[in-house]
């Protein structure tokens, strides 16, 4: 039997360029999804949700205020390529980093006050909040970096009935 053997501490990633459409945000919350399956986190769980949730937000945001004409954004997602190698939090949950990166360094996101759901649009970064056990934000010549991570639970990655 051929096992493969994976160095404690490697981390597996996904990454893509998009261009700035309402398409690429679902093609990016798609494609993740399949990602997570192969990574071993089944398609409909509640954690591939989550994630697909904040891939969701925060490629719509980069979409909607991060775009520069011709330009795209990055999405890059990243977990520890095996279980049990000292990177799983309390429980036994595992982290898993969500990166999008666009042009656009002079705007940065911003948390709305309380009252701002009542709106019709602009609750993404509360729900980026309310699902990320972390998020920020790293300018760079080129653009920004929003990130966000989130603890994937082994309850919460176990398939649908």
């Amino acid at each position: 039997m051929e096992q493969e053997l994976i160095p404690a501490g490697a981390m597996t990633s996904f990454s893509m360029s998009f261009s700035a459409t309402p398409h690429a945000v679902r093609l990016a919350r798609r494609l993740t999804g399949e990602r997570l399956a192969r990574w071993g986190v089944p398609a409909g769980c509640p954690a591939a949700r989550t994630v697909a949730l904040l891939v969701g937000e925060l490629t719509a945001n980069a979409v909607r205020h991060g775009s520069v004409p011709g330009r795209g954004f990055t999405l890059a997602v990243s977990m520890p390529a095996r279980a049990n190698d000292g990177h799983e939090a309390e429980g036994g949950a595992v982290p898993l980093r969500i990166e999008v990166t666009d042009a656009r360094a002079d705007r940065y996101p911003v948390l709305r006050p309380a009252g701002w759901e009542e709106r019709e649009s602009g609750r993404g970064l509360l729900l980026v909040d309310a699902f990320a056990a972390a998020w920020g934000v790293a300018a760079h010549p080129a653009g920004k970096t929003v990130w966000c991570e989130c603890l994937l639970h082994p309850a919460e990655m176990a398939p649908r009935m």
